[in-house]
């Protein structure tokens, strides 16, 4: 479950609480930083960054406690946000990414979202997008 504190990403997670607390499986919610954001920021910056990190990610902890579902968060630094969601989903043998369909700033709700586009373009596993 990519995170990125959009409200479609917290509806997302609600989603996935509910079907994961239905078929009884667990959830790993994913908030992957942009590197440009890390390109020489100053470490009040970084600081900063991670501290909003771990708030979406503490957001997304606290729905899915509320549906009886084990819940894991990561936090990742990439450079291309919709490879780093396809990578880890392979890699890590997820049974379906549940994404937001917008991101949470006006650079990443063109279209569909840039990186929700990507993911169901890309992703080899079942994608659910949430408005």
């Amino acid at each position: 479950m990519p995170l990125d504190g959009s409200k479609s990403s917290l509806r997302g997670a609600k989603f996935a609480a509910c079907i994961a607390n239905q078929s009884n499986s667990s959830i790993i919610g994913l908030n992957i930083i942009s590197s440009t954001r890390f390109v020489k920021p100053s470490s009040a910056l970084r600081n900063q960054t991670r501290l909003k990190s771990k708030e979406i990610i503490k957001q997304a902890e606290t729905i899915t406690k509320k549906n009886n579902v084990s819940f894991r968060g990561m936090i990742k630094v990439s450079n291309n946000i919709g490879k780093t969601i396809v990578s880890f989903a392979e890699d890590n043998a997820i049974d379906m990414i549940a994404i937001g369909s917008r991101g949470p700033d006006l650079e990443h709700e063109l279209f569909l979202g840039s990186v929700a586009n990507y993911v169901v373009i890309k992703s080899k596993i079942p994608v659910t997008i949430i408005k």
